[in-house]
């Protein structure tokens, strides 16, 4: 499944190492192959996005380490 590393708008504040919530899962989920990673982190914040799959959202703020992650633009809808 191939991943692409987003880009960080803004850095966490809080530079510490947190252990990922146990209820924490990717805020999208698609139905392709393709996964989005926080840029500081690693965590998946769109998972199994397709080709032709398009986000609502510009930005999105990882619930693991709190930084702020652009999505690329071909990817907005």
């Amino acid at each position: 499944m191939p991943t692409i590393v987003l880009k960080l708008t803004r850095a966490p504040s809080d530079t510490s190492v947190q252990q990922t919530p146990q209820c924490a899962g990717p805020l999208l989920r698609g139905a392709g192959d393709t996964d989005y990673l926080c840029g500081n982190c690693g965590f998946v914040l769109a998972s199994g996005i397709g080709p032709r799959q398009r986000v609502a959202v510009d930005m999105a703020t990882c619930s693991v380490c709190g930084a702020e992650n652009e999505f690329p633009p071909e990817l907005r809808s």
